[in-house]
């Protein structure tokens, strides 16, 4: 697979199997989403004590939780004992997390709290859920399912800036929907990523959405003057808004303007 990466031409898209293939589709889990840290929820939706919510990345389903302390954990939506699932709601509030088969019992931290009938040698300490790296910044909830997460530090330098001035932890959700887009992950993101199509396909967008190549590209619209005058002014108020790209490429940062707005 490797070596298919290293022949390909650098400007056209990837071989067909890169797409539908069902040993890309595994590399793409193990070596993108199964490694990397991955944005969820938002504090709001689990404000309080209690407050859980249930998210499914790939074979992965992960338990998000507040505990009594107000601090946020995340966990392998699994009993430990035969492996049932936990919290089967999308969101809910539970004082502990009872496992509905075996009513195995778990604090809000992941501490095994109650097992019943299984003998004094049983070590309730080495029973606990099993954790899932997990932090928030701005009021966003990131989760990492590796054993060993890449280091977020440099992320939330980079993006808490632009996400604090909103406040986002105090907010409500007032409507939800959930849209599945029976589609490759890699053509979506591909069709993402640029806004040539955007005239025929999305008029919408365009009224407000400025429809430069320029502003998905590497600098975001630097060069595009109604963009750099928006950037410019809410810097002078204090809201960081300017393009910024970390030195791997691999995130990025913009508070792009609404074309036709003050």
């Amino acid at each position: 697979m490797l070596d298919r990466l290293r022949r390909r031409k650098l400007k056209t898209p990837l071989e067909r199997g890169f797409y539908g293939g069902e040993e890309e589709h595994r590399f793409d889990l193990d070596l993108i989403w199964y490694r990397d840290w991955l944005f969820v929820g938002h504090d709001c939706e689990v404000a309080k004590s209690g407050d859980y919510m249930t998210v499914q990345i790939g074979e992965y389903p992960i338990l998000i939780v507040r505990d009594r302390d107000g601090s946020l954990h995340a966990f392998h939506n699994s009993c430990r004992h035969r492996g049932s699932r936990i919290c089967s709601a999308e969101h809910g509030n539970s004082a502990r997390l009872v496992c509905p088969y075996h009513q195995w019992t778990y604090q809000l931290d992941g501490r095994l709290f109650a097992a019943r009938d299984m003998g004094a040698s049983f070590d309730r300490a080495q029973y606990g859920l099993k954790p899932v790296h997990c932090t928030s910044v701005g009021g966003y909830i990131w989760v990492c399912v590796a054993k060993v997460a890449p280091d977020f530090e440099p992320i939330r330098k980079h993006i808490e800036p632009y996400f604090l001035p909103h406040h986002m932890q105090d907010t409500k959700v007032a409507f939800e929907s959930t849209i599945i887009e029976r589609a490759n992950w890699k053509l979506v993101w591909e069709n993402n990523r640029e806004c040539y199509h955007c005239a025929a396909n999305h008029p919408e967008l365009c009224r407000t959405y400025p429809e430069d190549p320029a502003v998905t590209g590497v600098d975001a619209g630097n060069d595009n003057p109604r963009i750099a005058a928006k950037w410019a002014r809410w810097e002078s108020l204090g809201l960081p808004s300017k393009f910024h790209i970390s030195a791997s490429g691999q995130y990025r940062t913009a508070r792009m303007p609404l074309i036709n707005s003050r």
